[in-house]
């Protein structure tokens, strides 16, 4: 069985909540988006898509938790949403 990084599917970058596609965005946290830990752990997790460009330098201590789902719903809607 495969975990981790390399079973991360990412869900395209469509949102389009009235067609059933994406998340409905209900509110953003008021930090930035280069301070939101949804957005540093998912950036350097392995959440981010191809074209997903931050000013995020990810440290080498970071730990990234073994089941990456909750992390990358909450990275997706950062970035449809927030930012």
């Amino acid at each position: 069985m495969e975990t981790g990084i390399s079973v991360v599917r990412k869900a395209p970058r469509w949102n389009m909540p009235w067609l059933g596609v994406g998340l409905w965005c209900n509110g953003c946290p008021p930090l930035g988006c280069e301070d939101d830990e949804a957005i540093i752990h998912g950036y350097c997790c392995g959440c981010k898509h191809v074209f997903d460009n931050l000013p995020i330098l990810c440290p080498e201590f970071l730990q990234c938790p073994l089941n990456l789902h909750g992390l990358c719903h909450d990275y997706e809607y950062m970035m449809r949403c927030c930012c």
